[in-house]
């Protein structure tokens, strides 16, 4: 494997889309500015909906999508990969939870819709990602200069047979197993 930088750009996305994908680009830019080659963005780059209602009134789909035309053009200007966390992307009657990674020319490169919800009962409230979202269907794997890297949100790392099947197929998500470790060591440092 060839030797290249990553950067994880940690963002505290809430509900105004235009102030996350803005958030969102400056920190592709400084990333870039500081010499990463792949940069990764959270899951719900663009908008950390309150509700189902909310989480849907943005979405489109992905040939419209807002956060598509940002985040590529960000990617574009900077020249760098950009894997862009997840965002509603509309898919029929549900939405999907979509990871998009760019290429340094700003077009996808490849895209995956989160296969696991996270939905879970607290003593105060419940979460139920199933409502809004449903789930994907497929493990990705793309190709990047320095290697192969399979594409999971979150949640799915809980899973091991999604990544059983990415190496199944002679890929690897080594990458993406040391981003998980990188990002929730930045959040345990907060």
């Amino acid at each position: 494997m060839t030797a290249f930088t990553a950067a994880c750009v940690q963002l505290n996305s809430g509900d105004d889309l235009g102030a996350n994908l803005a958030a969102a680009a400056a920190g592709i830019a400084e990333a870039a500015a500081r010499g990463a080659d792949f940069i990764a963005l959270p899951e719900n780059v663009a908008l950390m909906a309150a509700d189902a209602a909310a989480a849907a009134r943005d979405a489109t789909g992905e040939e419209t999508h807002i956060a598509v035309r940002a985040l590529g053009d960000a990617a574009r200007k900077a020249k760098r990969w950009v894997l862009a966390g997840t965002f509603g992307v509309r898919n029929g009657e549900r939405l999907a939870n979509r990871l998009v990674l760019f290429a340094p020319d700003g077009s996808v490169a490849a895209r995956y819709d989160k296969i696991h919800m996270f939905d879970v009962d607290l003593p105060d409230r419940s979460y139920r990602e199933s409502a809004t979202y449903g789930s994907g269907q497929h493990a990705v794997v793309a190709e990047l200069p320095w290697l192969t890297l399979g594409l999971s949100v979150c949640y799915d790392v809980r899973f091991p047979h999604l990544y059983r099947a990415l190496r199944s197929e002679e890929h690897t998500s080594e990458l993406q197993s040391r981003l998980h470790l990188v990002c929730r060591l930045l959040l345990e440092k907060k």
